[in-house]
């Protein structure tokens, strides 16, 4: 995590809050889920001067509605569960227990603060105070429970205890009194130095984010809960939990920016990537840049994650990294991104992935000069979303998702800081998930994920790695390019079940990105005849494929796609005229794959069984536009 970053965060969001005392960073509100107005009972007294003494009295008890705005006042804050709370503030309930531990307790504990401080008028008016809680105690703990009572029971369960002071008709609050503001200040802070009942703090050194030697350096101020020193390994200095401000120093004045940095980042930072948390802190290259923070941080947090379009809700996962990369800023600032795992009960959280110091240009690149330039392929238009309202496919990291479940976190580092990404891997999740789409249909997001459509987006994400230079391989691209610029054939008076032209124009399109090497355009040209004697087999066959059987449930090897090569032309001769048809076809697997049957063995299974699944699925798209094909009515005459 970059503390600097938080820290900073936090420096500006203190000074825009006009939160301009460290103390009102560690006052609580008593009930901050009660709605908007809650109930505080205030025992009243007054003070005058009498013969150069402090006199106090007891005024009597009044009611007032504390809310988010005026509940800083009260400077209430949780105490120990058998210590009571901080100062006199607390939750109502058992008046005369409360009343009996605060005379007890809190009065005695602010005197000798007062002492210890030397807030000499403060103590002179805790003195006074002292001596009247003493001698009235029985009047104002019946004053109060007279007040008590008067509420409902929905009322008393969020309602509050608390002094108000009388000064010549002035009123004050504890607020208004340092040694209560210190009381807050120094238990907020005691969590900095104080843990696992070890004190660990230094005098007069170098804080880790300001860079700057202070008198006071805490070992515990680090206000995430994923910064733990209680497991070995965490700590310098032989594992001594003492000595761990050595290894996170931290000042008191970065500690309050940086607390208070934690809570923006955690209510205004957090964001969600495809069902995962992550903090987007931003960072700017020069430290002293306000404007340049504030407006990333405007940008981040005007941001609406969830989107009502015609109706219908979308989750735009993309569109903040897009609308950063957009922005116009330049490169001014930088982002880290937090992905991290919460315990819903502990709040601690795990971190999963940091990607730190990513620029803006690259976020650009990423979500926006890309996918601008992959999106555009007609093979990807009107193929996504259902029958009755199609739309163009386009790149999201959803597709990453959708083939990195299991392993999301290392694909977004990977594609993030522009780590290569081995193209065999990504075979093997390819064809994870197509082949379980043959067997049971997978749905994303309600919409049904055909082995087509997932041939698409496979397509779509090694034209979108290709594009980013990421996809690694290590075979040499061989294509008979002088093969690839044969003219278009006139119209014919048929349609055909399988057009050259249109699918050496495919193979021309798709070097590089998503055809490698003669070996593959020959695999993929051969699924494209077993579609071919698919489809046959269904026309004649009333719906029934019984070739599918042969195809092992797509877990194909070389020797298995000699074998479907050769019982494919035996079907075919049985089921067409001999001589008549897919010669064409038959000529490109000759010059693709049956010379390159001695590299098939070189390849992966996952790479053989990717392409001809991929021809089996997108041999549609080299059928030339007609109604009917010509041999589709040679069936039917045949029939």
């Amino acid at each position: 995590m970059q503390d600097k970053a938080v820290a900073a965060i936090g420096r500006l969001a203190l000074q825009k809050s006009g939160q301009a005392e460290p103390y009102q960073l560690y006052v609580e509100n008593m009930f901050p889920g009660a709605g908007v107005n809650y109930d505080v009972l205030l025992a009243v007294f007054s003070f005058t001067t009498e013969d150069s003494q402090l006199v106090c009295r007891f005024e009597g008890v009044d009611t007032e509605k504390a809310n988010e705005t005026s509940y800083q006042k009260y400077v209430y804050r949780k105490g120990a569960a058998n210590g009571g709370d901080v100062t006199f503030t607390t939750k109502a309930g058992d008046l005369a227990k409360k009343l009996n531990t605060l005379v007890g307790n809190q009065v005695k504990k602010a005197i000798a603060l007062c002492r210890v401080s030397n807030y000499q008028y403060d103590l002179g008016m805790l003195l006074s105070l002292q001596d009247r809680l003493t001698n009235d105690y029985d009047t104002i703990l019946l004053a109060l429970q007279n007040a008590y009572t008067l509420m409902d029971k929905k009322r008393q369960q969020a309602s509050g205890l608390s002094f108000r002071f009388e000064f010549d008709g002035e009123r004050k609050y504890l607020a208004d009194f340092p040694i209560f503001q210190q009381q807050v200040l120094l238990h907020g802070t005691s969590g900095k130095s104080e843990k696992y009942n070890v004190t660990s703090q230094g005098t007069n050194q170098l804080c880790s984010i300001c860079l700057e030697n202070k008198p006071l350096l805490h070992g515990f101020a680090s206000p995430f809960k994923y910064a733990t020193v209680d497991k070995p390994g965490m700590v310098s200095g032989f594992f001594s939990r003492r000595n761990n401000w050595k290894n996170y120093p931290i000042c008191s004045d970065c500690s309050l920016d940086f607390e208070y940095g934690q809570k923006y980042v955690a209510q205004k930072l957090k964001k969600y990537f495809y069902g995962t948390s992550y903090y987007m802190i931003p960072k700017t290259v020069r430290s002293q840049d306000k404007e340049v923070l504030e407006e990333a941080l405007a940008t981040i947090d005007s941001f609406e994650y969830i989107l009502k379009e015609a109706g219908q809700i979308r989750f735009a996962e993309d569109d903040l990294m897009r609308l950063l990369g957009d922005s116009g800023g330049g490169d001014a600032f930088s982002l880290n991104l937090m992905f991290f795992e919460e315990n819903p009960t502990t709040k601690a959280i795990k971190i999963k992935l940091l990607l730190e110091e990513i620029l803006p240009s690259r976020f650009r690149k990423l979500f926006s000069e890309v996918p601008g330039k992959v999106n555009p392929n007609p093979l990807y238009k009107g193929v996504d979303g259902t029958s009755k309202d199609p739309s163009n496919l386009t790149f999201s990291f959803g597709l990453f998702k959708l083939f990195y479940e299991d392993d999301f976190y290392a694909i977004v580092n990977d594609v993030f800081v522009g780590q290569p990404i081995n193209r065999l891997t990504l075979y093997g999740r390819f064809m994870k998930i197509i082949k379980d789409s043959y067997f049971n249909t997978s749905f994303v997001n309600k919409v049904p994920q055909t082995p087509k459509l997932l041939i698409l987006k496979a397509h779509l994400l090694l034209n979108y790695l290709s594009q980013l230079s990421l996809i690694t391989t290590n075979q040499t691209i061989h294509m008979q390019s002088e093969e690839l610029t044969e003219e278009i054939r006139p119209d014919e008076k048929y349609g055909r079940a399988f057009d050259e032209v249109l699918f050496r124009q495919f193979v021309k399109d798709n070097i590089g990105a998503f055809l490698q090497n003669d070996a593959q355009v020959g695999v993929f040209a051969l699924g494209v005849l077993v579609k071919l004697l698919l489809n046959i087999q269904r026309n004649k066959l009333n719906g029934a494929s019984p070739f599918e059987n042969k195809l092992k449930g797509y877990n194909l090897n070389a020797e298995n796609l000699r074998t479907i090569y050769r019982e494919t032309l035996d079907k075919l001769e049985k089921y067409r005229k001999p001589g008549k048809r897919y010669d064409e076809l038959r000529q490109i697997i000759s010059d693709y794959f049956i010379i390159n049957s001695h590299r098939l063995s070189l390849m992966p299974n996952n790479e053989l069984s990717f392409y001809f699944v991929a021809g089996l699925e997108m041999a549609y798209k080299f059928r030339t536009a007609k109604a009917q094909t010509q041999e589709e009515l040679d069936d039917q005459t045949e029939n």
